[in-house]
C-alpha cells in the first residue's frame, strides 16, 4: 500500500499544485475554463512528472494515466490585455483590504481585541503583499523593462501577490463569519451600530464648533478640504442612522435578511464618516502645527542665509546669491503675513519658505562636511515631514473621495507616497539626510498620485459622456469578492472585502431567504 501510494504521488500532487491561490467565485469559474497555476506549481509538476518512478507508473497503469496540464492562457495573452488584468486586480486588492479593515473595527468594538486578533494577522499579510504588488507596479510604471519577457514576469508577480492577498484575506473567513453570524441574531449588531453613530456625531459637533476658530485665524484649501469633509460626513450619519433604525425594526420584527442588508449599509456610511472625522481631526492638528514650524523655520533659514553669505564673501560658493536673495525675500513673506493681522494659510506659507530653503541647501550642501550635512537635516527633518505628511494626507483624501473613479495608476503612486513617509519616518533618528530624501519623495509621489487621480475622473466622465462604460475593476466583478475572491462577513451589503457581494436589496434579500432555506452560507 505505501510503496503504490509512494508511486502515484506525482501525479496527485501535480494536481494539487497547478490550482491557482484564488478562492471563492474565482475558483469555480477557472475550473470550468481550466486549471490556472503559477510558475513555481508547473516547474514542480515537470521535475515530479519526469521522475523515474512516475513513468513507470504510466507504463504500469497504460496509455494515458497522466493528463497534461493545461496550459495557462496569460503565458499567451497580449502583454498590454495581461497587464490591464493586473490593474484591475491591483484596484480591486486595495479595496478589498480597506473594507476588510471597516469590517474588523466593527467587530472589535463588539467583541474585543483578542477575539479579532487572528483576523488582524491575515489583514496585516494582505497589505504586504498589497505594498509588494504596489511597488511592483511603480516599477513598471517609472522604469518599464525594454525586455517584454522581464515585463511580463513583473505583471505576473503582481498578479501572484494579489492572489496571496486573497488567500490571505481567506484564511479564516468561516471563522469571522461565526463569529459574527448577523442573520442569526441581528439584534445586538443593530444595536452596537446605533452606538457607534453616537460617538460619530458627537465627535462631529465637536469639530465643527472647532471650525469657526480656526477659519478666524487661518484660509486656504486646507480649511475649504475640512469644511466639506464635516459636511460629507454628516450626510453619512444621517444616511447610516436611516439604515440604522431600519435594521432595527427589521430585527424585531424577526427579518433577519433585511436586518443584514441594512446593518452592513449603515455600517459602511459609518466607516466613511469615521474617515473623514479623522481627517478632518488630522487637517486642525497640521495647521496647528505648521504655525508652530513657521516660526522655527524661519529661524533655520536665516541661519542658513547667514552661512551662505559668509561662504559667497569666502568666494567659495558664488552662485549662492540668487538662492540667497530667494529665501531673505521667503522669510519677509512670511513675517510679513504673520504681522498683517490678516488670515493666511499656514501650511502655504510654511511650503513656499521650504522650497526656497531648499533652493539655497542644494548649492550650500556642497560645501559642507557629511556632519554638517547630516546636522542640517536633522534640523529641517521635522518641517520636511510635516509637509509630507500634509500632502500625503491631503491626496489620501482626494483618492477616497473618489474610489471608484480612481485606477492603477494613481493608487500605485499614493501607495509609494505613504511608503516614502514611512521610511522617513523610520530613518528619522538614524539617518536624517536619507529620512529628508524620503519625505521629500513623498510629496513628490503624492501630488503625482492626485494629478493622475483627476485625470482619471476626467476621462470617465468623457467616456460616459460619450456612452462609454468608465470604472475600475469591473473585469472581475466591479470589486473584491465580487466574481474574485472572498474574505470575512456574510456575502451581504454593498461592496467588495470579507465575503460581501455587490448588487440590489432585493436581489441579496431574495438570494439570502433562498440560502437559509437550503442551509448555504455564501453564494457566488
Amino acid at each position: 500500500m505505501l510503496e503504490a501510494f509512494a508511486t502515484s504521488l506525482p501525479v496527485t500532487v501535480g494536481a494539487v499544485i497547478v490550482g491557482p491561490l484564488l478562492i471563492g467565485a474565482g475558483v469555480l469559474v477557472l475550473i470550468g475554463l481550466g486549471a490556472m497555476y503559477l510558475s513555481g506549481g508547473r516547474k514542480q509538476t515537470r521535475q515530479l512528472s519526469s521522475a523515474p518512478g512516475s513513468r513507470a507508473m504510466g507504463a504500469a497503469e497504460g496509455q494515458g494515466s497522466e493528463q497534461p496540464a493545461a496550459p495557462d492562457p496569460r503565458d499567451t495573452m497580449p502583454y498590454g490585455q495581461l497587464r490591464q488584468q493586473a490593474g484591475s486586480m491591483l484596484v480591486a486588492a486595495d479595496e478589498a483590504v480597506r473594507s476588510s479593515d471597516q469590517e474588523i473595527l466593527f467587530a472589535q468594538a463588539t467583541y474585543g481585541d483578542e477575539a479579532v486578533e487572528v483576523f488582524r494577522q491575515d489583514i496585516q499579510k494582505s497589505k504586504d503583499h498589497l505594498r509588494d504588488a504596489f511597488r511592483l507596479q511603480q516599477q513598471l510604471d517609472q522604469q518599464p523593462p525594454q525586455d517584454e519577457t522581464e515585463a511580463r514576469r513583473i505583471v505576473r508577480q503582481i498578479m501572484e501577490h494579489c492572489e496571496q492577498l486573497d488567500a490571505s484575506l481567506d484564511a479564516h473567513r468561516q471563522e469571522f463569519e461565526g463569529l459574527r453570524d448577523l442573520e442569526r441574531s441581528p439584534g445586538p449588531a443593530a444595536a452596537q451600530l446605533n452606538e457607534r453613530l453616537a460617538d460619530l456625531r458627537t465627535r462631529l459637533h465637536a469639530a465643527a464648533a472647532e471650525l469657526p476658530q480656526l477659519q478666524q485665524r487661518y484660509t486656504g484649501e486646507p480649511l475649504e478640504s475640512l469644511q466639506q469633509s464635516l459636511d460629507r460626513a454628516e450626510g453619512l450619519l444621517e444616511d447610516a442612522q436611516s439604515h440604522g433604525e431600519r435594521a432595527a425594526q427589521a430585527a424585531e420584527a424577526h427579518r433577519a435578511s433585511d436586518a443584514v442588508v441594512a446593518i452592513h449599509a449603515g455600517e459602511r456610511s459609518a466607516a466613511e464618516a469615521a474617515a473623514l472625522l479623522d481627517s478632518a481631526d488630522q487637517t486642525s492638528s497640521r495647521l496647528q502645527d505648521a504655525r508652530r514650524n513657521l516660526d522655527v523655520g524661519v529661524a533655520q533659514t536665516e541661519q542658513d542665509v547667514a552661512q551662505a553669505r559668509a561662504t559667497r564673501d569666502a568666494g567659495q560658493a558664488p552662485e549662492l546669491a540668487g538662492p540667497i536673495a530667494a529665501a531673505e525675500a521667503a522669510v519677509a513673506r512670511v513675517r510679513q503675513t504673520i504681522d498683517s493681522g490678516e488670515r493666511y494659510d499656514p501650511l502655504e506659507l510654511l511650503l513656499g519658505l521650504e522650497l526656497a530653503h531648499r533652493e539655497l541647501d542644494e548649492p550650500l550642501n556642497a560645501v559642507r562636511d557629511r556632519q554638517a550635512q547630516d546636522r542640517r537635516a536633522r534640523e529641517m527633518l521635522q518641517t520636511e515631514l510635516l509637509t509630507a505628511r500634509n500632502q500625503v494626507q491631503s491626496s489620501q483624501d482626494y483618492l477616497r473621495s473618489r474610489a471608484h473613479r480612481v485606477g492603477t495608476t494613481a493608487r500605485t503612486r499614493l501607495a509609494e507616497a505613504e511608503r516614502c513617509l514611512s521610511e522617513a519616518q523610520a530613518f528619522a533618528d538614524t539617518q536624517p539626510a536619507r529620512a529628508l530624501d524620503f519625505a521629500t519623495q513623498a510629496k513628490t509621489l503624492a501630488v503625482q498620485a492626485a494629478q493622475i487621480a483627476e485625470q482619471d475622473r476626467a476621462e470617465e466622465n468623457l467616456m460616459n459622456t460619450g456612452g462609454g462604460f468608465g470604472g475600475y475593476g469591473r473585469h472581475w466583478g466591479g470589486g473584491y469578492g465580487t466574481g474574485y475572491g472572498g474574505g470575512y462577513g456574510t456575502g451581504y451589503g454593498y461592496g467588495g472585502g470579507y465575503g460581501r457581494r455587490r448588487g440590489s436589496g432585493r436581489a441579496e434579500r431574495r438570494m439570502l431567504r433562498y440560502g437559509m432555506r437550503h442551509g448555504r452560507r455564501r453564494w457566488f
